[in-house]
């Protein structure tokens, strides 16, 4: 029986994303303590966000049910983006205050696009989105300037607002990386082929912002969280100049 030919090496780029993913994972693991005592049922009404509480933010999204879609994030290496999420958020009742924000992600890449199993994909990655941003937000206050390493003033919120331009980043982000993975692997339907040229085009649009609004997030993890979720000139900077992210851990 012939041997299955080998998969090829990952090229830097990907090599970059997974580390990317990687560091998200890795912070997470390790404020899981904080971001529980920010979100308890005693702290959750706290205002660690401007207009908004600790336990809203963090709000856990709806688990993604169907098998095909669930066989397509893990292709997509985005499994732990989305499972995450569903173990470690807060089952409060409301929904996150941005998850709008990723729900007009999705509708905006796919008008038009008719294949359930995909639409289930990228809806699961965009709410999960929401919640990371959310939840890395909960405990902003906890970090780092991302520039100055110097702790966050308590006092110094962040806007709802800037919360919501970030998911939007983060979701297009990881929008993008569903659909390129399905139409690397066959697909010829034309409607997913404008779905990732709109991904493209809101990421070239989204680009002059980018800069003020890691500015106005300010926070190490934060910044990272969105600056590497689409790929802009500045996306991977401090791992090509050998100063990753991180080191503070």
């Amino acid at each position: 029986m012939p041997a299955s030919p080998p998969h090829p090496a990952p090229t830097l780029y990907e090599s970059w994303e997974a580390l990317a993913d990687g560091l998200h994972v890795q912070r997470l693991a390790l404020h899981l303590p904080q971001l529980r005592n920010q979100t308890t049922a005693i702290n959750a009404g706290a205002s660690a966000v401007a207009e908004m509480t600790s336990g809203a933010l963090a709000a856990r999204p709806a688990a993604l049910s169907d098998s095909q879609a669930t066989a397509l994030v893990e292709a997509a290496d985005l499994s732990a983006w989305v499972n995450l999420p569903t173990e470690h958020g807060t089952p409060v009742a409301t929904t996150s205050p941005l998850a709008s924000t990723a729900e007009q992600v999705e509708a905006l890449l796919l008008d038009g696009v008719s294949d359930e199993t995909l639409r289930a994909a990228v809806r699961a990655v965009s709410a999960a989105s929401a919640w990371w941003v959310g939840a890395f937000a909960a405990i902003r206050h906890l970090g780092v300037h991302h520039a100055r390493l110097t702790p966050i003033e308590v006092d110094d919120r962040v806007s709802l607002d800037t919360l919501r331009a970030a998911v939007r980043v983060v979701a297009l982000g990881t929008a993008q990386r569903i659909l390129v993975h399905h139409l690397r692997h066959g697909s010829t339907d034309e409607a997913v082929q404008l779905a990732y040229c709109r991904a493209v085009t809101e990421g070239i649009v989204t680009e002059p912002g980018l800069p003020a609004l890691l500015e106005e997030l300010g926070e190490l993890r934060l910044v990272d969280l969105v600056c590497t979720s689409i790929p802009w000139r500045g996306r991977f900077m401090k791992y090509a100049g050998g100063t990753g992210a991180g080191q503070v851990e």
